[in-house]
């Protein structure tokens, strides 16, 4: 009897089970079921997450003027690559957007109509801009005209025909009014330029091509036309009195007639000096940016200008960052600055006159020589003459190291100066010619020849502190307070002993307790691991990496 229990028990169990699959097979939707259940509408909708918007970056930078003296000095200096004036600025390329004023035609037709200054550029330079990162230049200016319509409307084609975008110009009134845009990460950038300074026959209409001119009734409308294609406008203007440092009240009226039509952003050029920035109904106005490359060589103020960034969250302005850039007297740009006391720091210092390969890990020693004499570090940095017993340069890798590692020992009680850096080929000929005459006795230990410093590296320092009265390479340094944490704490710098105890049968050189060279974090710190000197860790390496090469061929 219990068994026929059973038997029954068990016969339910299975209908119950089997009833139970056959409900949820085919009364519950399957993955794929509820996907199409989702598109017959049997499913609430997801609503999908939107990514966060993108930043967007535009650099702006002054007038570029590649004529006259600038034409000559491609010439003379670079052999006619213009592209060689772009090499101190490789970050302008990490721009999304790049903009500036092109001050005159760049064109090989035309008559001169006999301004005062007429500039036409050699075609070739449009390739060097491309080249630089130019994405887009403002051609409503008052030296457009200079060479007539035919090189107008040649430089128009031109611009056209290599891919540079331009704005505030066009073969007619139409053209010129309608903004340009740039679409970047979902944004539509729009960009329109005015010309307040002439000349007025060369205003665009419908028959004939031209620029836009600010003094034009229709601006506001143009402004408002130009802002309802875009979602972020920059309005250029090529305004104001040249060589004032202030913006005047006819800059002023424009500009804030300009955002008040629906411009987020005023940028000026003409000056040919940096004017002041105001923010206008939380809208940036830049009054003048400078020269970019012009050759008005008569006064500091026209040898530098201003690389304006905005940086835009999707359409919304994130922040504007200011910077300096100078040039030198090749009408060449020396470098990207945060302020002009940075600047200065690198006007003070030698610059190469060519381009030469990198040294800055050299095995240099007392057989070892730099391979051209006239070797000059690309990027040599003024210290800051708070750490220095005299003005010195070291490249600025090292310089950045070197001051952080003096304020840490100053916070740990100890003032350590520098009392030599780098040093050029004529100066330690100086060097060594001295000692020799002072000595009356053979220095090879304790002098390098010229052409077998490491100081010329541009990485090499003497050190010294207030133990020994901040005396230069003297032999009373080896012990002192500063000498003790030098020797502890400068590895983690990337500082490293360069003739240490010791070891002059492999330097070449006896023991410098004051000088330290700078080789990277990294290396620093292999060398002191491994218990080598600097010569015997770049000579490894050197040998390592030719290896390589052989096993990659």
């Amino acid at each position: 009897m219990k068994i026929k229990y059973i038997f029954l028990i068990l016969i339910c169990s299975i209908i119950g089970f089997g009833v139970g699959f056959f409900l949820i097979k085919f009364y519950l939707p399957s993955p794929e079921n509820q996907t199409a259940s989702a598109l017959n509408g049997n499913m609430q909708e997801q609503t999908p997450i939107e990514s966060a918007p993108k930043d967007t970056t535009l650099f702006f930078v002054g007038d570029i003027m590649l004529d006259r003296a600038v034409r000559t000095s491609v010439v003379k200096n670079f052999g006619g690559d213009y592209s060689k004036l772009f090499v101190n600025i490789p970050e302008l390329k990490k721009a999304d957007i790049l903009f500036a004023n092109l001050e005159g035609d760049v064109s090989d037709v035309g008559n001169n109509v006999g301004s005062k200054y007429s500039f036409r550029m050699d075609p070739k330079v449009l390739l060097a801009l491309k080249e630089a990162g130019f994405d887009i230049l403002s051609f409503a200016n008052n030296h457009v005209g200079d060479w007539n319509i035919p090189a107008f409307k040649d430089t128009l084609t031109r611009l056209n025909n290599i891919g540079i975008l331009k704005t505030g110009a066009g073969f007619t009134k139409s053209e010129a009014e309608t903004p340009t845009i740039i679409e970047k990460n979902g944004v539509r950038f729009g960009f329109l330029g005015f010309s307040d300074v002439g000349p007025d026959w060369i205003a665009a209409t419908n028959e004939k091509p031209g620029i836009l001119i600010a003094s034009d009734p229709r601006l506001p409308e143009i402004i408002k036309n130009a802002k309802s294609k875009s979602d972020v406008l920059i309005v250029s203007f090529h305004w104001g009195e040249e060589y004032k440092k202030v913006h005047n009240i006819r800059q002023e009226v424009l500009a804030h007639l300009a955002i008040d039509n629906g411009a987020d952003m005023v940028i000026g050029h003409h000056p040919h000096v940096i004017e002041d920035i105001e923010t206008y109904n939380g809208k940036p106005i830049a009054y003048s940016l400078g020269n970019f490359i012009f050759d008005q060589h008569f006064s500091k103020d026209t040898m530098e200008g201003m690389l304006f960034e905005a940086t835009f969250t999707g359409s919304k302005l994130k922040e504007t960052k200011n910077k300096i850039i100078t040039l030198n007297k090749k009408y060449q740009p020396e470098g990207i600055f945060e302020s002009r006391e940075e600047a200065e720091k690198i006007r003070a210092c030698p610059k190469p006159d060519k381009v030469y390969s990198d040294y800055t890990y050299l095995d240099v020693g007392q057989d070892v020589a730099i391979p051209d004499k006239t070797y000059i570090p690309t990027d040599l940095r003024l210290l800051d003459k708070s750490i220095t017993t005299v003005p010195i340069c070291l490249k600025k890798e090292a310089g950045v190291a070197l001051a952080s590692m003096i304020a840490q020992a100053e916070k740990d009680g100890y003032k350590i100066k520098v009392s030599s850096g780098y040093r050029s080929y004529t100066t330690q000929k100086g060097i060594l010619a001295r000692n020799i005459e002072e000595s009356k006795k053979n220095t090879s230990i304790s002098v390098a020849k010229a052409g077998y410093s490491e100081h010329q590296l541009g990485t090499a320092v003497d050190l010294t502190g207030t133990t020994v009265k901040n005396a230069s390479a003297t032999v009373k340094f080896k012990d002192t307070p500063e000498d003790t944490w030098l020797e502890e704490h400068a590895v983690e710098y990337g500082f490293v002993q360069s003739y240490p105890e010791n070891k002059i049968d492999i330097t070449g050189y006896m023991y410098e307790a004051w000088h330290y060279r700078y080789v990277g974090i990294d290396n620093a710190k292999e060398i002191i691991k491994n218990g080598q000197t600097i010569n015997e860790f770049l000579k490894a390496k050197s040998e390592l990496e030719k290896e390589k090469s052989i096993i990659t061929r």
